[in-house]
């Protein structure tokens, strides 16, 4: 019995071995070398960069990725661990790419490296980048949540423009340089709101301890109200700019400023409370696209004569009386 029972362990270990031996990696259909580094775009779709250092720089003008033209073949990307950067543009528009491994190695994810990537639907960002490049993540719209590590102390504009689908950016707890807040990306003081996710819905109410609203708070399409707290003196251009299911919004009497197209496209905004008592200065694009005539705006009473007698303001179809 005992040697039956060995002569099948043997059996069963000689079937798995040859079986492992005989198991192939699927077709390679490209290859090729950027920089110091060489890559395999194989029949699956699985595009392999390995190599040690960094990744190039693209620019789609004179210095393509070397896969540019099979890119709407990829649909899963392996960098090797000793890869130290994602080159700036290096993924751009990999519309079927759905899953990418990103190594320990990577200190950079460069400009629009993954912009455009629309069927990405998660994204693992490492404890060792440090950077994270402007419109690194731009329009990918089926990202629904991304960690921001402790390792990470720069996020550049735009770096996740238009995903539409993005409902948290949460932040480790250990990072020096960034917070979180119900899925809301700040600074780590949260003086300054770096990025409200373009997917979350409903109304927010910002607090009290932002001080300033970063260039991108934008293209949140399911935003339908925001109250601005009064820690807050200046709105940065296009800071709310797309937000087109935005119909109300308060602006304290502590902003003095707001910057150029910040309420572009806010095409459904019905309602704006202005706490001050004097109107801001300000040019017609700030509400460009936005029907003002069908807008009421509410100021104090005592400056209601001085709203009338403002540009842009003056354009409100009614100005009353805050309550």
């Amino acid at each position: 019995m005992k040697l039956a029972i060995s002569k099948l362990v043997i059996l069963l270990i000689f079937i798995v071995t040859i079986v492992g031996c005989n198991k192939k990696e699927p077709p390679v259909i490209a290859s090729g070398t950027t920089g110091e580094l060489t890559w395999k775009l194989f029949e699956n779709g699985t595009l392999t960069i390995s190599g040690k250092g960094v990744m190039p720089n693209y620019n789609y003008e004179s210095k393509n990725p070397p896969w540019f033209g099979m890119r709407h073949k990829i649909t899963s990307i392996i960098i090797g661990n000793d890869v130290t950067s994602v080159g700036y543009k290096a993924f751009f528009n990999c519309t079927r790419l759905t899953s990418v491994t990103i190594p320990n190695s990577i200190k950079s994810i460069g400009e629009s490296a993954f912009a455009w990537c629309y069927g990405l639907t998660s994204v693992t960002i490492p404890n060792s980048v440090k950077t994270i490049g402007d419109f690194a993540f731009s329009e990918c719209t089926d990202l629904t949540s991304v960690t921001i590590p402790n390792s990470v102390t720069s996020i550049g504009n735009y770096a996740f423009f238009l995903c539409t689908g993005l409902t948290s950016l949460s932040v480790d707890n250990s990072n020096t340089a960034f917070s979180s807040e119900n899925g809301v990306l700040f600074n780590k003081t949260k003086t300054m709101l770096v990025a409200y996710p373009a997917g979350k819905k409903g109304d927010y109410i910002i607090p009290n301890s932002v001080t300033s609203i970063g260039e991108s708070f934008r293209e949140c399409h399911n935003l339908t109200s925001v109250t601005i707290p009064n820690s807050v003196t200046f709105i940065e251009d296009y800071a709310f700019s797309g937000c087109s299911g935005l119909t109300s919004v308060t602006i304290p009497n502590s902003v003095t400023s707001i910057g150029n197209y910040a309420f572009y496209y806010c095409c459904g905004l019905i309602e704006m409370i202005n706490e001050s008592s004097v109107p801001q200065t300000i040019v017609a694009n700030v509400f460009s696209y936005v029907n003002l005539s069908a807008c009421t705006l509410h100021v104090p009473e005592a400056s209601i004569d001085a709203y009338h007698a403002t540009n842009v303001w003056k354009d409100f179809g009614n100005i009353m009386p805050i309550l």
